[in-house]
């Protein structure tokens, strides 16, 4: 349809068309929905916060007049500003789309060759049309509006446009309409007009016949043709009416129709609109027509004008049976002063058949002694059955209604009419802000009244913000074995509240992933949930505690949970969650409710200094410090609860002596009725051993290792700890497998660290009770090894590896976030033990010596046993020929070959020694190295060798490590002592002649020992570099020993013959030792008893004819 801005202009007044202009102007409206050729608009306009005004306007020709009928959701409802806004977009998308139109006019025999294929299709449209009568309700009436529609194949009218009744009789009456229809035109073009659309309205003396012609034509609607409903002629109902009294005392007339029809319609008689059955009927009563009009019209009748209006009624329809009114004598309450109530509301309006709007607003009211009345609404009230008329404090109201006005708020008149209360809305700085203004008000505001008196309410307020009083966690064991089902609640106004669905609907606001918790500015998240009445309510939880939630959330579910979830399922493993929950118990009301030994168990991992202290095995053969006596608690309770972890304490402070306490206790318990295995490497397998017959000798002690291992496969059963080494894993694959263990052990776990290496594979295969990883460097260039780590210890509760590198992994690595990095800490802390040196630095001696075992291996091995067997038989037949005490210089040759042998086969001047390229020892301390200097540690290390030292520096270059150096060739000895002394390196190397006396190293806190000196003395004055007046830190010494080797020998003889370790050496400068020849056939002895073999024997002939 085509329209002007006069149109438009003419129906509004010059206040609101400018209004409407402004909106326009400005944009606010939305690209107007144009239907039936201009007849119907549809349109949105933004509002303050999430709302939108929906704007409906339909556009009618009479005559030669448009006529403009516009509905808005706002409080004005009809013509409003709003509405012309809408039709000025309308008007200018219109000229738009006819400016874009250049297609020149058809041509005249264009039009002349269609001419008679168009009156065809005209007469077969004609054929198709109908007048439809459209009824429709309003307040100015009863609206009858005829359109032209066409008929549908399936039955039924589309409505398509409005039809004018004059036409029928101005024009030649249109080929589609019926004679009826004429008639009924006629009628309708004489009927009354209503005010703002000109549309026909049932009115006057034979409205009631009117309409009931319109139903016989079959073509009567209610609403809309092609979606309204068809109405027809319905049997006559019965109306009768009541007088109903309101809260107030007014009386209003009330009418109930029986069988039920849901409108009355006004007309000449009454009659009723049964909208549900599609029927219209007249009415029966035992009441004049005129008298149903008035009472169905008469507005509520206050209490103190229902006598007058009583006798009034009586008097104008004497001859109908009035109903009476009820009469009821007015009390006058007392004089109090009122209590302002607040209440806070949403209410969804209806504006048209598709479209609802909620609105959220606050209503004012005062509380006069229990009678609560609104600024607009009558002063008396019912109470008890009394009418009571309360005596108004006017300041006093006047003084709230100010209050409202200070925190912001407006009142809308149109609404207060609406709800027939005080109505007032607050005011917005931007659309986006409303939810936040009612949040502040809440939070700010409603605190303030209520200390000033004020009386709060929400009724069915979807803005309602509600605190937490209570945190609920119910923990129930599952069927399936070790699994649990958590359920995390709230209690919100005494009910309880299911925080899962709430939890899981919040994530849904975090896609990329948690903000770090120091990141997050708010204290408090606002999450919305439904309560127990199913209404929409927000929930105000504190961010500190609804994080942790949300962590746990995203890595069990990995951000996709179950629709619907209400109960979390754990694992045992996973259960170490909880304890960010339970962190909440120090500072909030947290209910558990869980078995005793659930909430142990969390508390246990929560707070590892609640584990209770065990009394350490009566077999173990040394007292535990308290720090070991810490560690082997730790282990029990891992042990108790079915769990594992990691020993990680520095190198020197007993892990290995823990752990031992630890397999000798459950021996004495009776819990081990399995074996228990330690997986170690291969330099580390004898120190077990000698560990185990030192401190544990009741342990029955299996160590597989050498050709012969095979033959103990079957015995694995029969002893208490079984050793192996990790290259022997994949070897022993099948027969390891085969047994199950009590307890298995990692020792220097980190060799598994890559989880698809052979051994990483077979150690997760091995099926045992419980784990245990031992490791000074759990970590040592990425998360991925920790990771590895505890995914054989504990599956699941670091994620797998891709939820790892997600929530854990790269935030850290990549981000370097620190929250992500303190959760990870807190995640492992009940798992992972970790002491240094100076954490327990006031439980240690100021010096610690240990001995560190290496087993020669391979060719190093058979070449130590080719020079032992040579030496041995020179040295026998030397003292044959002169005697043992002038074979002196003969017998230091050969044990300092020996020697030789043991620190590095490069060392022995020999052409067979040249190709044996391994050194046991030398490979255990580059493997010492890198672990003592990621401790922090300050290290000396000596050697008699000055050869050796340099083999070492190519060992330390290849890795990386820093180093100073001083021999007997340093010049500049300062220098090395004072980059040492200010820590610009952390490894000192010295030769034992250069460095052994005469220097003040107190910056070091480790002394190694490569070749211990045979005399002890001078071992001590090496140490003394370090452990001597000034020095401020616990000094660790460590000497490296080859097992079964000469080495190993000379310190047995030390501690089994005191004299011999006080005597051995004589007074003055000659510190070479003194021995008989028992010392030395066992100083000569062989590697193992059975060591003597062919090849060693052969070797050794070749040694001795090469003169050596």
């Amino acid at each position: 349809m085509i329209f002007t801005s006069t149109d438009i202009a003419a129906h509004f007044s010059s206040d609101r068309f400018n209004k409407g202009w402004q909106l326009f102007a400005d944009g606010r409206v939305s690209t107007p929905n144009i239907q039936r050729g201009g007849e119907l608009i549809t349109a949105l306009i933004p509002q303050a916060g999430s709302r939108q005004l929906r704007v409906y306007v339909r556009m009618d020709r009479v005559k030669n007049d448009i006529v403009i009928n516009g509905e808005c959701s706002c409080a004005t409802r009809k013509n409003c500003e709003h509405v012309a806004a809408v039709l000025l977009q309308a008007l200018e998308d219109q000229q738009k789309l006819l400016a874009k139109k250049d297609a020149a006019p058809p041509s005249m025999a264009r039009e002349t060759a269609g001419e008679s294929r168009n009156k065809a299709a005209t007469i077969r449209a004609q054929r198709q049309q109908a007048l439809v009568y459209i009824l429709r309700l309003d307040e100015t009436g009863v609206l009858i509006e005829p359109c032209v529609a066409r008929r549908l194949l399936r039955g039924g009218h589309s409505a398509v446009r409005y039809y004018e009744p004059g036409r029928a009789t101005s024009h030649t009456p249109a080929r589609f309409l019926e004679p009826v229809d004429l008639e009924l035109l006629s009628a309708l073009d004489r009927s009354p007009r209503a005010p703002d659309t000109g549309i026909p309205l049932l009115d006057g003396p034979h409205s009631a016949l009117l309409l009931e012609a319109l139903l016989v034509t079959g073509r009567c609607y209610f609403e809309a043709a092609e979606w309204g409903l068809r109405l027809s002629p319905g049997s006559a109902r019965r109306i009768e009416f009541q007088w109903q009294m309101d809260d107030f005392g007014c009386q209003r007339a009330d009418w109930r129709i029986t069988p039920e029809a849901n409108t009355l319609l006004p007309l000449s008689a009454p009659w009723y609109l049964d909208s549900h059955n599609g029927q219209c009927g007249p009415l029966q009563s035992d009441l004049q027509p005129g008298l149903i009009h008035e009472l169905v019209n008469l507005p509520a009748v206050p209490p103190e004008q229902s006598d007058k209006v009583q006798q009034r009624l009586q008097r104008i329809w004497p001859e109908s049976a009035v109903p009476p009114l009820r009469q009821l004598e007015i009390e006058t309450a007392p004089r109090l002063k009122p209590v302002p109530c607040l209440h806070l509301t949403t209410v969804e309006e209806q504006d048209w058949a598709e479209w609802s709007e909620q609105y959220d607003f606050a209503s004012l009211s005062f509380d006069y002694g229990g009678i609560e009345l609104s600024r607009i609404t009558p002063s008396t009230r019912i109470k008890e059955g009394r009418l009571i008329r309360v005596q108004r404090d006017n300041k006093a109201e006047k003084a709230a209604l100010n209050r409202l006005h200070q925190l912001g708020f407006e009142e809308d008149e149109a609404w207060s009419r609406h709800i027939g209360g005080d109505c007032f809305f607050p005011e917005f700085d931007f659309p986006d802000s409303e939810t936040e203004v009612w949040l502040d008000f809440q939070l700010e505001a409603v605190p303030a009244l209520r200390a000033e008196g004020w009386r709060i309410a929400f009724d069915h307020f979807r803005y309602h913000l509600s605190e937490v009083s209570n945190w609920v966690c119910d923990v129930d064991r599952l069927e399936q074995k070790d699994w649990f089902s958590v359920g995390l609640g709230v209690e919100v106004d005494g009910q309880h509240t299911d925080l899962l669905p709430i939890l899981l609907e919040f994530l849904g606001r975090f896609p990329h992933g948690l903000p770090d918790r120091e990141a997050v500015e708010t204290e408090h998240f606002i999450v919305p949930f439904t309560d127990k009445q199913e209404e929409q309510r927000l929930l105000r939880l504190p961010a500190a505690r609804v994080l942790p939630l949300l962590e746990i959330l995203l890595e069990i579910y990995d951000g996709a949970a179950p629709a619907g979830s209400t109960q979390l399922h754990f694992n045992r493993v996973q259960l170490a969650s909880l304890t960010a929950l339970d962190r909440m118990d120090d500072d909030s009301h947290l209910q558990w409710r869980a078995d005793d030994d659930i909430r142990q168990l969390a508390g246990r991992l929560r707070d590892l200094d609640g584990i209770p202290e065990v009394a350490p095995p009566a077999g173990l053969m040394t007292k535990l410090r308290p720090y070991q006596q810490q560690g082997l608690d730790w282990l029990q309770f891992l042990r108790e609860y079915g769990l594992a972890g990691i020993l990680a304490d520095d190198m020197g402070l007993g892990k290995t002596v823990q752990a031992l306490a630890h397999l000798l206790l459950e021996k004495e318990a009776g819990r081990s009725d399995r074996p228990s295995l330690v997986i170690a490497p291969t330099s580390l397998m004898f120190n077990w051993r000698h560990e185990a017959e030192r401190f544990a000798p009741q342990l029955k002690v299996l160590v597989l290792h050498g050709p012969k291992r095979k033959e103990f496969f079957l015995s694995i059963a029969e002893h208490d700890l079984v050793i192996t080494t990790y290259p022997l894993l994949a070897r022993d694959r099948n027969a390891l497998l085969a047994q199950r263990y009590h307890l298995v052990i990692l020792d220097e776990a980190q060799v598994v660290k890559n989880p698809k290496a052979q051994a990483g594979r077979v150690a997760r295969e091995i099926d045992a009770r419980h784990r245990l990883c031992l490791t000074g460097t759990p970590l040592e260039n990425h998360l991925g090894e920790l990771w590895s780590l505890f995914d054989f210890l504990l599956p699941g509760l670091l994620g797998n590896s891709k939820q790892f590198r997600r929530f854990f992994r790269t935030p850290i690595e990549k981000n370097g976030s620190e929250a992500v990095s303190h959760r990870l800490s807190r995640r492992i802390r009940p798992f992972l033990v970790r002491r240094t040196k100076q954490q327990v630095a006031a439980e240690l001696p100021p010096k610690t010596e240990i001995i560190q075992s290496v087993a020669l291996e391979g060719r190093q091995r058979e070449l130590y046993e080719t020079v032992r067997l040579a030496m041995h038989h020179r040295v026998r037949e030397e003292i044959e020929r002169q005697g043992l005490a002038r074979s002196h210089i003969v017998v230091l040759d050969a044990l300092l070959k020996l020697r030789q042998v043991c620190c590095h086969p490069g060392l022995v001047k020999m052409e067979k020694a040249q190709p044996v390229k391994q050194s046991a020892k030398l490979s255990m301390l580059m493997e010492m190295l890198p672990e003592m200097i990621e401790e922090g540690r300050r290290i000396l290390l000596f050697s008699q060798f000055t050869e050796m030292l340099g083999l070492i520096e190519d060992e330390l270059k290849k890795a990386g490590i820093g180093y100073v150096k001083l021999t007997g060739r340093t010049r500049d000895r300062e220098n090395p002592v004072r980059r040492f002394q200010d820590g610009e390196t952390p490894l000192f190397l010295i030769s034992l002649k250069a460095g052994g006396v005469g220097l003040n190293l107190t910056a070091a806190d480790t002394v190694i020992h490569y070749d211990p000196w045979w005399n002890p003395a001078v071992e001590r004055q090496a140490t003394d570099r370090a452990h001597r007046i000034g020095q401020q830190q616990k000094v660790f010494v460590y000497k490296l020993i080859c097992e079964g080797t000469l080495e190993e020998k000379i310190q047995v003889m030390q501690q089994r013959k005191q004299a011999l370790a006080d005597n051995l050496y004589r007074d003055g400068a000659n510190n070479e030792p003194q021995w008989d020849e028992k010392d030395l056939e066992t100083l000569f002895g062989p590697l193992d008893k059975d060591e003597e073999s062919g090849t060693a024997v052969h070797n050794a002939e070749d040694y001795i004819c090469q003169g050596r």
